[in-house]
């Protein structure tokens, strides 16, 4: 009988797509794959013949005022100006959906009990409560971060710095792990609260720890360090078939001058936009020296003022399909994990305007590749985007420094790596890497 490899993913598109690539792949291998995400996302699913399993956990009022409303997360994260209390912000949006998330989880495990899960970084609940029912499970994520951390003389996870840091920098750097854990300390208290109750206080391992990692990104972008043998760094993590441009869309991206390019915006589906910074990005990037594509979701489409008929708006893109496109010449990205993986795979020099998160510190990284320039998202305005802009248009070092990253990329494995590892991690369970003095 075919082994079960289940998926397990918040239903947030830049955390399920490297692990819905993977799955695609672990069907097409022969396996028995079934992924479990919100109903929201099972569209997302098409044509990867995997089994959508539904899963819908609740958020629940929080002590910081955010409701069921899973918007007002991303919305005060996105414009709160201090990046860890951001970080604060979306690490209570877990702990108040950390009850609902195990309880709907646990009758899923119980019914289809699979011999691996692959989970997404992000549904610590899931860690645990395989942790429990002891179901061996991978981790996958699209960034290192503080999981292995990196030599203090280097920026922190989760800062803003450039590797030249000034001597100040480098002072708050080294004490930054320091000053947060006196920050977090309640509110890890609670989480581990919270985790200790849906275990019937039974002991919880960090879920973190000693557990096959697949980490779907690659050095470069990710700054050097040794990683212990069941992390694995394997490079994006894509399809081996992007989805096409729609035939309108291809239409306009050809039918420019050929002296003409395209600048291509997307932020995402989480970052929220004030009608100011829409504004200023728009002023900023009217230019008759090029075109503008620029994917925004619907609902936040009511911050654009009126455009010039330069610009093209749509709701969604295929984004692979449009950065790998001849006539993008240019990124305007908050910078996540999948945006600059994307981004610099096919080459394009990026204009980075980070919101939250993990975002601050990866524009950094791709600023220190000589791949990118960046704006803070509470200072800008229209002449700092046309000057940075034409920086990178005009400056070729930009997209050299791109095409080195995009030749590396290519050549780390990705997909194919991380379903050999899935594999063998079947075959030879999930302690074959660990080594036998770590308890």
């Amino acid at each position: 009988m075919k082994k079960h490899i289940m998926f397990v993913s918040l239903p947030l598109l830049g955390h399920a797509n490297q692990m819905i690539a993977l799955a695609q792949e672990l069907v097409c291998r022969g396996y028995q794959v079934s992924f479990v995400i919100a109903e929201e996302a099972r569209e997302w699913l098409a044509n990867t013949n995997a089994h959508f399993i539904p899963w819908e956990p609740r958020l629940q009022r929080t002590d910081e005022g955010i409701d069921d409303n899973k918007e007002d997360i991303w919305q005060k994260s996105s414009q709160e100006p201090s990046i860890w209390r951001g970080e604060k912000i979306m690490l209570n949006g877990l702990i108040d959906s950390y009850v609902s998330m195990y309880k709907t989880l646990k009758p899923i495990f119980q019914q289809y009990s699979p011999d691996l899960l692959v989970i997404d970084r992000g549904v610590i609940p899931a860690m645990d409560l395989a942790q429990q029912m002891n179901l061996p499970y991978i981790i996958q994520t699209r960034f290192l971060g503080n999981f292995v951390p990196a030599s203090s003389k280097y920026p922190r996870f989760g800062t803003s710095y450039s590797v030249h840091m000034n001597l100040w920098q480098r002072c708050l750097n080294f004490f930054r792990p320091y000053w947060l854990l006196l920050h977090f300390l309640p509110t890890m208290r609670k989480l581990n609260q919270v985790r200790s109750q849906c275990s019937d206080q039974k002991k919880l391992n960090d879920p973190f720890s000693q557990h096959p990692m697949i980490v779907g990104t690659a050095f470069g972008i990710e700054i050097p360090r040794p990683l212990p043998p069941f992390v694995h760094l394997v490079g994006p993590i894509f399809p081996k078939t992007i989805k096409p441009l729609s035939a309108s869309l291809s239409k306009w991206l050809e039918e420019g001058e050929e002296s003409e390019g395209v600048v291509y915006i997307a932020f995402g589906t989480l970052a929220t936009l004030e009608t100011w910074q829409a504004k200023a990005l728009a002023e900023g990037l009217t230019d008759n020296r090029f075109r503008v594509l620029w994917s925004l979701p619907k609902i936040q489409q009511h911050t654009l003022p009126t455009l010039p008929s330069s610009f093209r708006i749509e709701d969604f893109v295929p984004q692979q399909a449009v950065l790998s496109h001849p006539a993008v010449r240019a990124f305007v990205s908050h910078c996540s994990p999948n945006g600059i993986n994307e981004g610099l795979y096919w080459g394009k020099p990026i204009l980075g305007l980070p919101f939250f998160g993990d975002q601050h510190y990866f524009a950094a990284r791709v600023v220190d590749l000589g791949a990118a320039l960046k704006l803070d998202k509470q200072h800008f305005d229209s002449g700092e985007v046309r000057r940075k802009i034409n920086e990178l248009l005009s400056n070729t070092s930009y997209t050299e420094a791109a095409n080195r990253m995009s030749v590396l990329m290519k050549s780390t494995g990705g997909l194919d790596k991380a379903a050999d590892i899935v594999e063998t991690t079947l075959v030879e369970g999930i302690g074959y890497e660990v080594p036998s003095s770590v308890g």
